[in-house]
């Protein structure tokens, strides 16, 4: 008989430690260093999600319950098949890294959904938990304004955790939301009702008047303190955008003043960074032209470097200004990406995901829904979801809205969330070894560069296989290859990062390697592209003139010289000088 009531009251518990260190163990990885290529915290990932995926299918059938699926889940299935196939075929480019941390994102929702189901968990817990964590990061940023904690950057003064302040200003953005929404509605509730008769009574009156109001108010004046230091435009305005939403009754007598406040405010800060603007503007221009020679289903996977080159190409012979131009190491702008990569059936699919998962979020809890709704925001004018950190948020928000709503389609037996499980957590530990492997190169790598060492070239052939995403690699590689008087061999990798990159230089090395075989022509084709790739250049019309005088045709390098000395580079330094004096020696 007590056996039956302890394995009753076991089955019918809600297994708050299971899923509370779900979410405190993957809220604390978003507070980790972050980097753009392999962080340590998606290295365990893929091999916590086969745990997660084991513990989660035991609690099932322990306790009898049944998945759900959503239409949610449908459409992200969905996408994440297109993605795929749209890998796989078609126009094939170098994309390891982004296949696999998408494909990481895929099972990391599945291991989420299953082991939220049944779950009877509070928003506070996401809340509380988040605001903690939004505090120790505007702690560490303050830190670092004052010289107590190393920055990650060594021309920003202010990170976090993170590799620039752009990325971090999001955290404190969506902390400050979040805070925001829940102040809206909060009830004023004491934290503390009663204390032993030991506390002096003064004491005990003070305690007893604090409320969670009162912390909530302080994670926010801590977040809002550090957030004005990021200097993040896109953070601004995500913040601004949800106001509007949040406050829309207090203001609404008043609104066309505050209105045109913001468009003013809007345009004061375009003015004030114009050539970040506009090379964001250019960036978005130049991808679009080469997407619409195939709209439907984009350029494919990892194409979009290429297609901003192409594009920039297409463009340069247009009189277009290209003087804030700089090739791009993101696209700024998450819809744009998909839709240049994966066209209009990949956007679509996009689209009608985020409407259908935020109106399930919107019901579950609006503080979550209005930080989702931010950091989308922030994404249309940078990279936040190509960062670790803001794929865990938005993973456990929606997934927690999906697994403990309403809006279930058909449920699935206990059974085929066992060989989904058994499927998934397989190919997780496969490539968890393989990001493993990533992870021991790309330290190797950088130790190289740090120390201005040299690898050896059967080496670079080896990481090639790991690395053929990774344009700073390729690029120092070809150059390995060029000194070793390997031309041939140094071209093939560099055409390579030509696939994945939009450096103008891949194509300057490339002309280099045909001049010195004495491939005049190929050599002249090769600057003739990389000045066409970024028009604001000097570099590639310089070796164009150089290339000209080798070969002996004083015509053509005289021609040449003279725009060299015309054109105004888009940075004077001292070697644009020295270039023009040479241009001015053969003129």
């Amino acid at each position: 008989m007590e056996k039956n009531k302890i394995i009753n009251f076991l089955r019918n518990s809600d297994d708050y430690i299971f899923r509370l260190g779900i979410i405190f163990i993957m809220m604390l990885a978003t507070i980790m260093n972050v980097e753009i290529r392999w962080s340590e915290c998606e290295n365990w990932t893929f091999c916590i999600i086969p745990i997660i995926l084991l513990l989660s299918i035991i609690i099932l059938v322990w306790k009898k319950q049944n998945v759900h699926i959503t239409l949610t889940d449908i459409i992200a299935t969905t996408w994440f098949a297109y993605f795929v196939a749209r890998t796989w075929i078609g126009n094939e480019w170098p994309c390891n890294m982004e296949f696999l941390k998408t494909t990481e994102l895929y099972f990391l929702y599945i291991s989420f959904r299953i082991a939220f189901t049944g779950s009877k968990l509070s928003e506070w817990v996401f809340i509380g938990i988040f605001l903690l964590f939004g505090c120790y990061e505007a702690c560490l940023g303050a830190s670092q304004l004052y010289g107590h904690y190393g920055s990650r950057h060594r021309l920003f003064a202010l990170t976090g955790n993170f590799l620039n302040p752009g990325p971090y200003s999001a955290y404190l953005m969506i902390g400050v939301v979040v805070g925001s929404a829940v102040l809206k509605n909060m009830q004023n509730n004491t934290i503390i009702h009663s204390l032993p008769k030991f506390v002096p009574s003064k004491l005990a009156n003070t305690l007893k008047e604090i409320r969670w109001k009162h912390l909530v108010v302080f994670a926010i004046i801590a977040m809002a303190m550090v957030f004005p230091a990021t200097w993040s435009r896109a953070a601004f305005l995500g913040v601004a955008v949800v106001a509007l939403f949040i406050y829309k009754d207090n203001y609404w007598k008043y609104r066309y003043l505050i209105w045109c406040a913001l468009l003013l405010a809007g345009i004061s800060f375009y003015f004030i960074k114009q050539g970040s603007a506009d090379g964001r503007l250019i960036i978005w221009e130049s991808a679009l032209t080469t997407w619409t020679g195939c709209p439907w289903i984009g350029v494919g996977i990892g194409g979009f470097y290429h297609a901003f080159a192409e594009g920039v190409s297409q463009l340069s012979s247009s009189g277009m200004d290209f003087s804030s131009a700089n090739p791009p190491d993101e696209a700024y702008n998450i819809l744009l990406k998909v839709v240049v990569e994966q066209g209009v059936v990949g956007a679509f699919l996009a689209i009608i995901l985020t409407i259908v998962a935020l109106r399930g979020l919107s019901r579950k809890s609006v503080p979550l829904f209005y930080g989702i709704v931010s950091l989308l925001v922030f994404a249309m004018f940078s990279y936040p979801f190509k960062l670790f950190p803001y794929k865990v948020l938005t993973l456990l928000f929606i997934s927690w809205s999906e697994a403990t709503g309403d809006r279930q389609i058909f449920k699935v037996g206990k059974f085929k969330p066992l060989i989904l499980s058994c499927l998934i957590g397989f190919m997780s530990w496969q490539a968890g070894k393989y990001v493993k492997k990533c992870c021991i190169i790309e330290e190797k790598i950088n130790e190289t560069m740090v120390y201005n060492m040299y690898y050896y070239i059967d080496e670079g052939y080896e990481w090639m296989y790991y690395e053929s995403d990774n344009p700073e690699f390729l690029f120092t590689f070809g150059k390995r290859l060029r000194n070793e008087c390997r031309y041939n061999d140094s071209n093939a990798v560099l055409r390579q990062g030509v696939r994945c990159s939009a450096d103008p230089m891949f194509y300057v090395l490339i002309g280099n390697n045909y001049k010195d075989m004495k491939y005049y022509d190929l050599a002249e084709t090769a600057y003739k592209k990389a000045f066409s790739v970024m028009p604001n250049r000097l570099y590639p019309l310089y070796q164009l003139m150089l290339l000209y005088k080798d070969s002996g045709n004083i015509r053509k390098a005289k021609a040449m010289a003279k725009r060299v000395v015309e054109m105004r580079p888009k940075i004077e330094s001292l070697l644009t000088r020295r270039m023009k004096y040479e241009a001015q020696q053969i003129i």
